[in-house]
């Protein structure tokens, strides 16, 4: 039989390749092969190229004005094309490839016929892996074989990539802490503590300031006042007004920062699940202002030792003034004998400033 193949057909992507035989005839006899509609239980054979779904064919056959005439399951044959068949090496498929089908043959009264065929798994219904082909107006004549090949095109594999990038992040380090007047303050005093800190990767950086401990309360603070950075170190300033002399505890953490899909700053701890911040535990202690004043007999007036430095007091933070502390419950000397009466007498007080009263 000589075979020449043709076009492809059907707008789902399937390929259909068709071959007639030499001459055509008398087309008008009617077809009339019934014993053909009956159906065949499925074998297990499938696809073993593509793991797809598939183990044979549905073979719909109609004339070409809609009557149907062969409604065929067959399975996938054991073959494969074009397994050295001549008449099918490189057409359509390569002498390399293999490729499983079905093969349906029947004889039928010479006309026109639509040809269907649907990919069908072993229990029978349609794949969901490969797509069904056509062809129409298939001339059958008289006296030989017309032969077609429809080609069911798959699905492949869903297939992306993933490209792991592994990169290192290093902690911030803490490279200094200063406080401003002094670690040693007095009560109501405005006290600047500075930290300064780099990241080896150069993240941004986050400062978070604590008062920790169970000490007293504050006046105010913790309180940014200041940042700024320069030569790859970041400095940030807090201000803190102690309220009662104590020994006050601060912490300090620093953490590196990366941006989220949204561009937006989170620690880099969050993206890593590894902590990832430096941190640092301080004090500061707090003294009663009123042990730095002398009592001026000749003015009637306090002041401070010679040499000792201003305070900067907070807005607001007003202290306990001599007369207060001292003839009040809020100190242990004998108010007796120091406040008499209620009358405070600053000179029996503070005897270290004597010298300065003379």
């Amino acid at each position: 039989m000589n075979t020449r193949f043709g076009l492809p057909l059907l707008a789902t992507g399937m390929l259909a390749l068709a071959a007639c035989g030499f001459q055509p005839t008398d087309t008008d006899s009617p077809p009339a092969i019934e014993e053909s509609r009956q159906s065949t239980g499925m074998a297990l054979t499938m696809d073993i190229h593509g793991d797809t779904d598939v183990a044979g064919f549905r073979f719909r056959i109609k004339t070409c004005d809609g009557k149907l005439v062969v409604d065929k399951t067959k399975d996938l044959e054991d073959l494969q094309l074009p397994g050295m068949i001549p008449e099918f090496v490189d057409r359509p498929f390569d002498a390399n490839s293999s490729h499983l089908f079905s093969d349906y043959f029947m004889v039928l009264a010479a006309g026109c016929y639509d040809v269907f065929v649907q990919p069908v798994t072993h229990k029978g219904s349609n794949s969901e892996d490969c797509s069904a082909a056509m062809a129409k107006n298939v001339h059958v004549y008289d006296g030989v074989t017309t032969e077609i090949m429809l080609i069911s095109q798959c699905k492949g594999p869903e297939r992306g990539a993933l490209d792991t990038i592994a990169a290192l992040n290093h902690p911030p380090v803490i490279k200094s802490l200063v406080h401003d007047p002094s670690k040693f303050v007095f009560e109501c005093e405005k006290t600047k503590i500075c930290v300064t800190a780099s990241d080896p990767n150069n993240d941004p950086l986050q400062f978070v300031w604590k008062k920790i401990g169970n000490t007293h309360n504050l006046h105010s603070g913790p309180t940014v006042i200041e940042r700024h950075e320069q030569g790859g170190q970041v400095t940030e300033c807090m201000r803190v007004v102690p309220l009662w002399p104590d020994n006050y505890e601060f912490k300090v953490t620093v953490y590196d920062m990366f941006r989220n899909e949204a561009g937006q700053l989170e620690r880099a701890e969050n993206f890593t699940g590894k902590d990832s911040h430096a941190s640092l535990v301080f004090p500061l202690y707090t003294n009663w202002d009123v042990e730095l004043q002398c009592y001026d007999a000749k003015t009637k007036s306090y002041h401070h030792f010679p040499g000792v430095r201003e305070i900067d007091r907070a807005p607001g933070c007003y202290p306990i003034w001599p007369s207060q502390f001292y003839c009040s419950d809020y100190y242990w000397d004998d108010t007796a004998t120091s406040c008499p009466g209620g009358e405070f007498k600053p000179e029996t007080i503070y005897p270290s400033c004597e010298l300065l009263n003379r």
